[in-house]
């Protein structure tokens, strides 16, 4: 426990908002264009700055320690990515091409000056975070970044992504703390295709995801992608069906994270956490709910408790209902703290979320089965 007694961080910096996604409103067709009135981009500012509010206004913030982000070293950034790509994303904000032999920046993926900034910093938060825990400031830490970062490559901006802020992170607790053994919980509802590629063929980070199978990106996130070489059965994919809601993300955590991460006994924790698998989110199918947030939060902190003195780093990720991740970034931020405000659910009393909670079909136990049969080949379950 740090010295004030305060067990949690939360680290935001409000460069993080200088990343502007813009607005959709050209529609196109075989022949020529016409405009409607413009619409959000899907990973709208305003999904972060509502988050925040509500983390503030709710009480939450006073209960843990507010951490600040600062810029990534570039020798930071260069853990991961190409210092060709470093080059390319510059030239780009000035002017330059999308694409090179610097790598790319994908047709989805807003990048500015400010853009480029925001993600520096929030590549730095990570770091920031990951030093708050292994210096024992906190035990735990939610990073509220902006842009997100898992499906960032070493030369390649992809799915909103600029750099990957978890590789980073957990490149600076290695170079750093001389950790060997780093888990890698990604629940984002979107594979964390670059994260996956970063560690494939290394034993020291166990990189396990839970996504929605064959959606983003595509192909990406087969069970059989296990890893290369030395890192063979590091990675753990267990691909999902569409509605498997609270009760199967639960199982999935009960059958095959937690025994995998008892079995593996990292030094720290980190999670890849996209709140984009929310039954409200309208990039996906999933139907987790806020109280499915909190409960797979609690069940990781158990894990953390029992392997690495509590140590873990939950890093924002995806989530693009600007009505629903506020309230399930609090619940899980909540679990964290460990307090319950009595926040009532946005849609409480409806079918639908009494549904998400409950639902479990035939698709998610058999797909539950199958993964465990798999990484039975390298993991006791």
């Amino acid at each position: 426990m740090s010295e004030t007694g305060v067990t949690s961080g939360l680290l935001f910096d409000e460069r993080f908002l200088a990343h502007d996604a813009g607005v959709e409103s050209t529609v196109r067709m075989r022949e020529g264009s016409f405009e409607l009135d413009p619409e959000p981009h899907p990973s709208d500012v305003a999904i972060i700055k509502r988050t925040w509010q509500f983390l503030e206004r709710s009480g939450l913030l006073r209960r843990m320690r507010h951490l600040r982000a600062r810029a990534a070293q570039e020798e930071e950034l260069l853990a991961y990515h190409t210092r060709s790509y470093l080059d390319g994303l510059r030239a780009y904000t000035a002017g330059g091409p999308r694409q090179g032999d610097w790598g790319e920046i994908d047709d989805d993926t807003p990048v500015s000056a400010s853009s480029l900034e925001a993600a520096i910093w929030a590549a730095g938060g990570a770091c920031q975070a990951v030093e708050a825990v292994m210096r024992g400031q906190v035990r735990h830490v939610y990073a509220l970044l902006r842009p997100p970062g898992h499906h960032a490559e070493r030369n390649r901006a992809l799915g909103y992504c600029i750099f990957n802020n978890v590789v980073i992170a957990a490149e600076y607790a290695r170079r750093t703390y001389g950790l060997e053994r780093i888990m890698i919980i990604d629940w984002d509802v979107h594979h964390g295709n670059g994260t996956q590629e970063a560690f494939y063929t290394d034993p020291g980070v166990l990189f396990l995801s839970l996504h929605q199978h064959n959606w983003y990106p595509r192909l990406s996130g087969e069970l059989e992608q296990v890893g290369a070489g030395a890192g063979v059965g590091y990675t753990v994919n267990i691909p999902l069906p569409e509605g498997t809601g609270d009760r199967g993300y639960l199982a999935a955590f009960e059958q095959l994270v937690l025994p995998i991460g008892l079995h593996y006994r990292p030094q720290l924790i980190l999670i890849s956490a996209g709140q984009d698998g929310s039954w409200l989110d309208p990039l996906a199918r999933m139907m987790l709910t806020r109280q499915g947030y909190r409960r797979l939060t609690e069940l990781v902190i158990a894990l953390a408790d029992e392997v690495c003195a509590g140590r873990l780093v939950a890093l924002h990720e995806g989530g693009y209902s600007r009505a629903y991740v506020p309230y399930c970034t609090a619940a899980i931020v909540e679990a964290l703290v460990g307090i319950d405000l009595g926040i009532v659910d946005l849609y409480a009393g409806t079918w639908e979320l009494e549904r998400s909670a409950t639902i479990l079909t035939r698709a998610t136990c058999q797909a539950l089965e199958q993964a465990r049969r798999w990484h039975r080949q390298w993991w006791p379950l």
